[in-house]
């Protein structure tokens, strides 16, 4: 006689708080691509332009910036750079950042519909996040990429590219993705008690934006600073040089531009604020998803 398996699995919530269980999310990643492709058909999904948008949205923010604030900063003529190539490169780094906060923020309120159903670590949707949008990053660095050709060949501009410096984006890449992961992991579980989040977020990443050198380089800022130490120049240059992302931005311009020098210590210091915002939100989200489909 054939002997019958048992397929019964009794699934008991996790009380150990220093349990990531990262193992168990790689056991899934049939699942994480399911979700990758899902998250990026549903970006263009019903649109008329489509995938298009990923070109789209950095040029006109880039446009837009350059009218804006490029003469008013006088980006050209403190650096050496275009202003239309500060700007695309601030746009292009931020973006990866913005986008895996705000989609991981709302990761119980927008799937638990699907949480309430099913088990399955429910951090692999983040992380399904992370990976989706470092497709449209890419999208988005070849862009860029293309852009600064064009700029040398028929521009004038003399390519300054750091080879040195060029193999440090895949560890630039990395730190964008715990900073915004651990961010939107912490925000994620806050919301399934407190829904003023899901208000707060947006404006939050865009108030984030204007604190970091997207807009303004660092430079200018100490310029400003050292001419009014004790006015707002002074507290913007202390503001931007504690932002853990104004290490990724202008390291990013450092490989493209020689005009911004590649700082290792302040690389250092954004990778050790990754990581604590990742281990801390990944920790809480683990906390929070045991009981938060009674609050959500």
């Amino acid at each position: 006689m054939k002997e019958q398996k048992n397929w019964t699995e009794i699934i008991t919530p996790e009380r150990k708080f220093f349990s990531l269980k990262l193992n168990e999310v790689l056991d899934y990643w049939d699942l994480i691509l399911l979700f990758v492709r899902r998250d990026f058909v549903s970006f263009y999904k019903q649109t008329i332009l489509g995938p298009a948008w990923y070109v789209l949205q950095p040029l006109i923010q880039t446009c837009i910036y350059a009218l804006m604030f490029g003469s008013a900063f006088k980006i050209a003529k403190e650096t050496s750079v275009p202003s239309f190539l500060f700007y695309l490169s601030g746009t292009v780094s931020w973006w990866y950042f913005a986008q895996s906060v705000t989609k991981t923020s709302n990761t119980f309120t927008a799937n638990a519909h699907i949480f309430g159903k099913v088990y399955f670590p429910r951090l692999t949707v983040p992380f399904s996040i992370l990976i989706s949008n470092l497709i449209g990053f890419s999208i988005q660095f070849f862009l860029f990429i293309c852009i600064y050709t064009g700029y040398i060949f028929f521009g004038g501009f003399e390519s300054q590219i750091g080879l040195n410096e060029i193999l440090w984006i895949p560890v630039l890449i990395i730190n964008m993705a715990m900073l915004g992961l651990g961010i939107g992991l912490i925000i994620s579980s806050l919301t399934t008690k407190y829904k003023d989040f899901q208000q707060f977020i947006g404006f939050g990443v865009q108030l984030l934006m204007f604190a970091s050198p997207v807009i303004l380089p660092i430079s200018i800022a100490e310029k400003m600073s050292n001419e009014n130490p004790e006015g707002w120049g002074g507290l913007l240059k202390t503001v931007l040089e504690y932002n853990p992302m104004s290490p990724i931005i202008e390291g990013f311009r450092s490989v493209f531009f020689t005009d911004y020098q590649f700082d290792i210590n302040r690389i250092g210091y954004s990778l050790s604020i990754g990581f604590i915002l990742f281990i801390f939100g990944a920790l809480l989200f683990r906390k929070t998803e045991q009981n938060f489909m009674d609050t959500v």
